[in-house]
């Protein structure tokens, strides 16, 4: 879904999401390419078209009868950010759309998920791409050695196409934050830079993320609260069929509680999935899945089930807008 502008629209090929992650306020400065000001969704759902967005409700009535059209486009807001309420609900309101919130279960208990809030401190330190240099300079030579590995250079080429906003060193904090073997060593060197810039975890921790009352108010206002894990390992697909079932089934457990219904649907944590992932979804009675990206299930073609549905992410809608308005420019 990489070409899409045309004659200055945005046009779809296939039902797909757009996925949302970090807000911050128009006036913050230093932050990364993927955190999105009020302005900037305002523009997207401009770009998009308000009247092709589905509510919830609706995407999810056609998805039970196979009736999305290709023209059909949702909103998703990954990870349950208290910054997604703060500045990007008001520009919903403003529009009348409803979204989908992915959130996870352990913040809930108190338990801190530390890539969040490595992300949400980046943004006081000159955005994440400065933060992922100073680590880089400061990781130990053991895990900087596996940058040279096959495995990084797969990964970097994929995320070269999924998320081409991404700076090589953003690529290669990423890979290495990821790698479940070493995530002590990532998270010791990540923790000591950050209480070298006098920036507390705790304090950090305390207000990033929803509230369970926030989750109660955006159900009442017709927005889906759904699955996304219940602490966002970083490789679900890896991870036993017994360690998938109690990622997504504590998480079931927590939002019914929290909500009073339960839920049905969910987002893969870093687009990681696999059949086990799939068959402990559906036992679940989830409906509706989104991928974290909008590239081709591997030898499945695009939205290949109901829980394997496309997304297309907000930095690059932001890019194609640029590139669509410099192309009318050029034309005038």
């Amino acid at each position: 879904m990489s070409e899409l502008v045309v004659s200055g629209r945005y046009r779809a090929d296939v039902a797909h999401g757009v996925m949302f992650h970090r807000f911050c306020g128009p006036q913050d400065l230093g932050r990364s390419s993927d955190v999105v000001c009020p302005d900037e969704l305002e523009e997207i759902i401009l770009f998009v078209g308000p009247d092709r967005i589905l509510p919830p409700r609706e995407w999810m009535r056609r998805l039970d009868r196979r009736e999305l059209r290709p023209r059909d486009i949702c909103v998703t807001f990954d990870d349950g950010l208290r910054s997604q309420v703060e500045w990007a609900l008001p520009v919903l309101e403003r529009f009348g759309i409803q979204a989908f919130w992915f959130v996870y279960s352990c913040v809930f208990e108190g338990i801190p998920v530390k890539s969040e809030i490595y992300s949400d401190a980046a943004s006081r330190l000159g955005g994440i791409a400065a933060l992922a240099e100073e680590f880089l300079r400061q990781c130990p030579a053991g895990l900087l050695a596996r940058l040279d590995s096959a495995e990084f250079a797969s990964y970097s080429a994929r995320i070269q196409i999924v998320a081409p906003f991404y700076t090589a060193h953003d690529i290669q904090f990423r890979f290495l934050r990821n790698l479940p073997d070493s995530k002590a060593v990532f998270e010791d060197v990540m923790d000591a830079i950050l209480a070298g810039h006098g920036v507390d975890v705790g304090e950090v921790a305390h207000s990033l993320w929803l509230t369970s009352a926030d989750l109660v108010e955006l159900t009442v206002r017709d927005h889906y609260i759904g699955l996304h894990s219940y602490d966002h390992p970083y490789d679900m697909a890896s991870l036993s069929r017994h360690e998938q079932e109690r990622q997504y089934g504590r998480n079931f457990a927590h939002l019914e509680a929290a909500i009073g219904q339960k839920p049905v649907c969910v987002s893969h944590p870093l687009d990681s999935y696999n059949h086990d992932s799939l068959a402990i979804l559906n036992g679940l009675g989830i409906r509706c899945g989104f991928r974290a990206n909008s590239m081709e299930s591997p030898g499945r073609g695009i939205n290949p089930s109901s829980l394997e549905l496309a997304r297309e992410d907000s930095a690059n809608l932001l890019s194609m807008r640029k590139g669509d308005e410099t192309r009318q420019s050029q034309a005038s």
